[in-house]
């Protein structure tokens, strides 16, 4: 065949291919099927990095959390399920009878490949995103603790992502400045941000905030549990009074705990709250004669 009709016959190919909707390409002598972003098991053929920083995340094991729980409602599985979440987004809630079919948090639960708006692809703003189901922000922020006012930090107003998605990590780990595991030439979250270089000292400093948190809140709970135990058997020994303040010490001490921080989002506020636990519990303990 002569070069030119040849030429002309292969144009004329392409162009049908793409009318008639061929969802192929050629490349390098190859056919690629072209993913059609159905579902997140699509995304791995081109994110296969980010999928496997997902796997290892507890976003991949959202759903375990609440599958076999005899308690879970709609609103559990708002935030443990792509399907709730999507559901929760529209103000409806997923229907349990398909429970079983129901999928973890994935890739499709945050990005839409399709018409998002927001960068990165994200169906709202990413620290609205976080927020939908994560409720660190009050520790962060300093608030929400009865008794307490306001303590902010100087990491309050610094976004969920920019320290638990340091160089895009889908773990949605942070990089500790003590982790043995990473290389001298890899920054960890702490001093990618304090510009000081510092690692050394950040490390030191997040292990003693973590260390002074843990020894408070084991001795607060220590004395929670032997004030139960006496409660339990002679449930009037308090007068209203106390048991109000009993009620605070725990409801105080389940912000900190739901945080999971151990205190690394807010030093300041989370010594405070247990300081305030502390005062009140001594009360609380003279009162049952602990």
């Amino acid at each position: 065949m002569h070069k030119g009709n040849a030429a002309q016959a292969a144009w004329a190919c392409a162009v049908l291919a793409v009318i008639a909707g061929i969802s192929t390409i050629a490349v390098a002598g190859e056919t690629k099927e072209i993913p059609d972003h159905a579902g997140f098991q699509s995304c791995e053929g081109c994110h296969d990095q980010q999928h496997s920083m997902w796997a290892a995340s507890g976003h991949s094991k959202s759903i375990s959390r609440v599958t076999n729980s005899p308690r879970a409602t709609a609103d559990c599985y708002g935030c443990h399920s792509a399907e709730g979440f999507a559901a929760k987004r529209e103000g409806k809630k997923v229907d349990l009878a398909a429970k079983e079919s129901l999928h973890s948090i994935g890739c499709l639960t945050c990005h839409d490949p399709r018409g998002a708006k927001y960068p990165d692809k994200l169906v709202m703003d990413r620290d609205e995103l976080c927020e939908s189901c994560h409720t660190q922000r009050a520790v962060l922020q300093g608030r929400g603790a009865k008794g307490i006012e306001d303590m902010r930090s100087v990491h309050s107003d610094v976004s969920c992502v920019s320290c638990h998605m340091s160089e895009g990590n889908h773990r949605m780990q942070v990089l500790r400045p003590d982790d043995p595991s990473l290389s001298a030439t890899r920054l960890d979250t702490c001093t990618a941000c304090h510009k000081d270089g510092n690692g050394k000292a950040r490390a030191k400093e997040l292990q003693e905030w973590q260390a002074e948190y843990q020894e408070s809140m084991d001795k607060l709970q220590a004395t929670l549990t032997a004030v139960n135990a006496t409660l339990k058997d002679k449930p009037d020994l308090l007068n209203a009074d106390l048991k109000a303040k009993l009620d605070t010490v725990k409801q105080n001490l389940s912000i900190l705990q739901r945080d999971g921080s151990r205190s690394a989002h807010n030093p300041d506020f989370a010594i405070a709250v247990m300081a305030e636990a502390s005062s009140d519990l001594n009360e609380v303990k003279a009162g049952v004669g602990r």
